[in-house]
């Protein structure tokens, strides 16, 4: 999974900054749940994966961590 000592939010934050999308342009928390997440990922074994979106940019969040899916 992602770096314990760094939450998923932050992961989920760095990548949709490199895909393009400005923090001050959304508020995770009205798009998704990233602690919600979290746990599926935690209770779920290592195939598992959460598909989401925030602002139209398509998400896949795995035990690897947070990736823009490419369209």
């Amino acid at each position: 999974m992602t770096d314990s000592r760094r939450p998923l939010l932050l992961d989920i934050v760095a990548v949709l900054e490199r895909h393009g999308l400005p923090p001050d342009a959304y508020r995770l928390g009205d798009e998704i749940d990233p602690e919600a997440v979290e746990r599926v990922l935690e209770s779920g074994g290592p195939d598992t994966e959460v598909r989401c979106s925030v602002r139209d940019v398509p998400l896949v969040v795995t035990p690897d961590g947070p990736r823009v899916i490419d369209a």
